[in-house]
C-alpha cells in the first residue's frame, strides 16, 4: 500500500464521518431524538473539546486531503507529503474547533451572573431606602433587568428614582452608595 492510498482512506473515511454524522443529526430531528456521535465528550455542556469526535474526523479530513494534494498534485517526497498533511489536519481542526468554541459561546450564553458581577454597577432606586433601612433597586446584568433588595452603604434615606452603584453584594440584599 502506497502513502497515496493512506491518504485517500483518510481523506475517505474523514468525509463518511461528516456525512454519517450529518444524517444522524437530520434523522435525530425528524423523530425528536437527540443523537450524539462523540468519541471523547465535552469540556461542559454546549463546548466542544479539542479532541472531541468532531474535530479528530476534521483533523483525518484535513490530513487526507492535505497528503492528497501533496503526493498527486505537488508530487511531493514522502516527508514532505507527511509535512503538508499534517499542517492541513491541524489547520482544518483548528479552524473548526474555532468555529464551534464561538458558535456555542454565543448560542450557550445564560443569563446565569455571579454576585461579583453586580458590584460596581449602576442601579435605580425602585424602592425608596429608608434611614438603615431596606429599599429595592433595579439593575441590568448580562442583557438581563435584575431586582434586588437595597441598603444605603451609609445607612442615609435614599429617595426612589435616584442612581446608585452597588458597594457590595451581601447575601439577597446589596450594599448602595448615591451617585455623584
Amino acid at each position: 500500500m502506497t502513502i497515496g492510498l493512506v491518504y485517500i482512506a483518510l481523506l475517505t473515511i474523514g468525509v463518511f464521518f461528516a456525512l454519517v454524522s450529518g444524517a444522524l443529526g437530520w434523522l435525530g430531528d425528524l423523530t425528536g431524538g437527540d443523537i450524539h456521535l462523540d468519541a471523547s465528550g465535552h469540556l461542559d455542556a454546549g463546548h466542544p473539546h479539542p479532541l472531541s469526535g468532531t474535530i479528530v474526523a476534521t483533523f483525518v479530513t484535513g490530513f487526507g486531503g492535505g497528503g492528497v494534494l501533496a503526493h498527486y498534485l505537488f508530487k511531493w517526497d514522502l516527508l514532505a507529503g507527511l509535512g503538508s498533511a499534517a499542517v492541513s489536519g491541524v489547520a482544518l481542526a483548528g479552524a473548526a474547533f474555532g468555529i464551534l468554541e464561538v458558535i456555542f459561546r454565543q448560542t450557550q450564553a445564560g443569563s446565569e451572573f455571579d454576585a461579583g458581577d453586580q458590584v460596581g454597577r449602576e442601579a435605580e432606586v425602585i424602592t425608596a431606602i429608608p434611614a438603615n433601612g431596606t429599599g429595592e433597586v433595579a439593575f441590568v446584568v448580562k442583557g438581563q433587568r435584575q431586582i434586588s433588595a437595597a441598603r444605603a452603604a451609609d445607612g442615609a434615606a435614599i429617595p426612589k428614582g435616584s442612581l446608585v452603584a452597588i458597594d457590595k453584594v451581601l447575601g439577597a440584599t446589596v450594599l448602595v452608595r448615591p451617585k455623584r
